[in-house]
């Protein structure tokens, strides 16, 4: 997983067409040329080699060396961190990971909405509000953090042990705890009051 904490790193993720570029490229976990993920992405080259310049130069993305045979006026590429992590808390940093994840969001929520009108599943989507001292907040953010972990090692533990036909589907998901502050100040109520119930969809 790749830290990340920079403006301007940040903002070169901004475009929905770069994850999707990073996304293939962390999922082939190999050299890939710029005519390759135009194919993958339907996209024309040129518009993804540019993209995938401005990844190279942000430092997500590295020149690689070519496989054997390959023809030399080919340039190839490889995204060796899998995944990004961002907990910064410089201003301009906050406001370019929110330039980053709007474009996300949309795109994750369209993909889940295809998924419930075909019935392909599995299906699970959960969001809400919750009131929770900042110390049992911290405590299951770091438990997520576990269960993350968990999806990542049985995904690749799946992928070493499966028989050579079996089918994978690539799943998505987001995942956010964050204190929701109102005017710049955090909003608090009496612990007696009955906290509210996060809604879900499976």
């Amino acid at each position: 997983m790749t830290n990340v904490n920079d403006a301007t790193a940040l903002r070169a993720l901004s475009h929905p067409l770069r994850l999707r570029i990073l996304a293939e490229m962390w999922d082939e976990g190999r050299p890939l040329r710029a005519a390759d993920l135009a194919e993958r992405l339907d996209v024309p080259a040129n518009s993804v080699s540019y993209h995938v310049r401005r990844l190279r130069k942000a430092g997500f993305v590295l020149d690689a060396e070519p496989p054997q045979g390959a023809t030399a006026r080919d340039r190839w590429y490889l995204a060796p961190e899998r995944g990004i992590v961002f907990k910064g808390d410089d201003p301009e940093a906050v406001q370019a990971f929110a330039e980053v994840m709007r474009p996300r969001y949309m795109t994750v929520l369209d993909g889940l909405m295809k998924a419930q009108q075909v019935q392909a599943g599995p299906v699970l989507h959960a969001d809400g509000t919750v009131w929770l001292p900042e110390s049992t907040a911290r405590h299951l953010a770091h438990k997520l953090e576990e269960l993350l972990d968990q999806v990542r090692r049985e995904a690749a533990q799946a992928h070493e042990q499966a028989a050579p036909d079996t089918p994978f589907n690539r799943y998505v998901f987001l995942l956010d705890l964050y204190p929701e502050l109102r005017h710049g100040e955090r909003l608090t109520r009496p612990a007696r009051d009955a906290p509210p119930v996060p809604s879900s969809w499976t």
